[in-house]
Order: C-alpha cells, then sequence, then structure tokens
C-alpha cells in the first residue's frame, strides 16, 4: 500500500508502519557504511538468515535486544537505527552543551547526568500536571 506524505509516495507496511520502514533504512545505511553483507551481519549477531533478511526488508522490525547488539556491530547507536534522521538532529545550542560536558572528568560527568536527570524528570512530571 502507498500513502501519500506531502509531495511524495511512502510504501506502507500494513503490519508494523512507518518504524519499520524506518529501521530498515537505517540498518541498510549502517550495513552498507561499514562495508558489511548481510551474511556477516547475520553470522556476527546471531540472528537467523531469515530474520535478518525480514529485518531489512521491512517485513517486521527487530525486537528490542537485537536491535542492540545491530547497533554494536555497525557502531552507531540505537536511536541511529530507530529514529528518522530529522528526529536525530541537535540544535546548535544543545551541541554546543553536549560539547562542554564531553569535556568534564569521568567523575564529574558522572554526578551532572544524575543531575540532569533530576531535572528533566522534574520538567517532565510538571508536563503531565
Amino acid at each position: 500500500m502507498y500513502i501519500k506524505t506531502g509531495d511524495k509516495l511512502l510504501q506502507q507496511d500494513l503490519t508494523h508502519g512507518k518504524e519499520t520502514m524506518t529501521i530498515r533504512d537505517n540498518l541498510r545505511k549502517a550495513r552498507d557504511a561499514k562495508g558489511l553483507s548481510q551474511r556477516e551481519v547475520w553470522e556476527a549477531t546471531g540472528i537467523s538468515e531469515s530474520s535478518y533478511k525480514s529485518y531489512e526488508k521491512g517485513e517486521r522490525p527487530p525486537p528490542g535486544d537485537k536491535i542492540v547488539t545491530l547497533a554494536r556491530l555497525l557502531s552507531v547507536s540505537t536511536d541511529d537505527l530507530l529514529l528518522e534522521l530529522e528526529e536525530r538532529k541537535i540544535s546548535d545550542e544543545l551541541r554546543a552543551i553536549f560539547n562542554r560536558f564531553d569535556q568534564l572528568p569521568s567523575d564529574e560527568k558522572h554526578h551532572a547526568k544524575i543531575a540532569l536527570r533530576g531535572i528533566l524528570m522534574s520538567y517532565e512530571q510538571e508536563v503531565l500536571r
């Protein structure tokens, strides 16, 4: 089935929708960028041939544990496999903050992560009220 989004047509998988298409496309791109064949990926990850091929065809998405395994092998984040490019973009302002965060000593990063999680949870709680 094809659906119209804006001025282009996208093939829609009736059972899994757009998420499967995104994973399919991102998985292929990551594998190609790493220079691996499909066989090399399924053998290295222990995923069956039929399962892996179904992921790349967009017939079904991989389960969560397999997404992590694939991301590690392909040297990408799970977000790189799961999200569209637009969803992964970071504003210049946040990029500058993340760069500053990366410059912190390891023990300070740990404390900063805890503080940031607390702040984000607080804001999320406020949004839910």
